[in-house]
């Protein structure tokens, strides 16, 4: 059964829903206007057949695609959304998608305003709110099913249970690390990593507060062999959340970002690296898990 995830972005237009009873995600189509995103349409596979779903209305800038490829599909959309220049009504301005593989669409629209991102599975079907534009967009996903490259392996997330769940998949390594704080907490979260020689840049997982993000950057021949930190109940957040986070390479070890009290974890499995990060976030890091792959002799 396909879970449900809540439609981000503004009020305005009618709902739709697509459903969740596809097995995959294989095309999607996006048209742009003056203001923002005013056209979806998505190829869902159903049964070995295609079926497809429209939304909003076409202009005469047509429609960009992304494809799915074979054996891939959408792990996570992120979504930018703001109000309408002289209107109470906010409409979508730009949608990113991202797959299991890591494939990442070019942004359709101008990455403005507010955002949000669906994630934490394999995305089967979509639904939303759209008039002329595109208002709102939400999802519907299930665990994905696909394992996880033979060669890694998942340690267990540490934290409280809040947010969504949210997962970056597995690369060759991690390149460079963010961390946001707020007055108590951990707030955001992304990484940036290279597959197949290539940067693969990360999603952002949480949200930054005025304070901004601190940076660890890895070097060239560097990687990280774990990560340690605390998660602690701070008053009026509703699960206990990831107060402080430290990452230790094969060369170094980090500061600690955040203060340090609470339950302490440490994430690393011997003669490993850690190749992806996955976890729980939502106004806060709730929760932080790793896939690692074995250390080239």
């Amino acid at each position: 059964m396909a879970k449900k995830l809540e439609a981000q972005g503004g009020r305005g237009g009618e709902e739709w829903d697509d459903g969740g009873a596809y097995e995959n995600v294989k095309k999607v189509y996006v048209g742009q206007g003056d203001s923002g995103v005013v056209y979806v349409k998505f190829d869902y596979e159903k049964d070995g057949k295609i079926v497809s779903h429209e939304h909003g209305k076409q202009t005469l800038l047509g429609t960009e695609e992304f494809v799915v490829d074979p054996e891939d599909y959408i792990t996570s959309v992120k979504i930018y959304y703001e109000k309408l220049f002289g209107s109470p009504i906010e409409i979508v301005t730009a949608l990113i998608f991202k797959t299991f593989k890591g494939k990442t669409s070019q942004p359709f629209g101008l990455t403005s305003g507010e955002e949000a991102e669906l994630g934490g599975g394999k995305i089967v079907g979509f639904h939303g709110t759209s008039s002329d534009l595109i208002h709102s967009l939400g999802a519907y996903i299930i665990p994905s099913s696909t394992p996880l490259t033979p060669s890694s392996n998942t340690i267990p997330a540490q934290g409280g249970d809040g947010g969504v769940a949210w997962d970056d998949g597995v690369h060759d390594s991690v390149k460079k690390i963010y961390v946001g704080q707020g007055d108590s907490c951990v707030t955001y979260f992304k990484a940036d990593y290279e597959k197949a020689s290539k940067p693969v840049l990360g999603s952002d997982h949480g949200k930054k507060t005025l304070l901004g993000a601190e940076e660890f950057v890895l070097g060239p021949d560097e990687y990280v062999t774990a990560v340690s930190g605390y998660y602690d109940k701070i008053f009026s957040v509703d699960a206990p959340a990831i107060v402080s986070l430290k990452f230790k390479t094969n060369k170094r070890t980090s500061i600690p970002y955040g203060l340090e009290g609470g339950t302490e974890f440490v994430l690393e499995k011997k003669d490993h690296k850690i190749v992806g990060f996955y976890g729980q976030a939502g106004e806060y890091l709730y929760k932080l898990g790793v896939n690692v792959a074995p250390i080239a002799k």
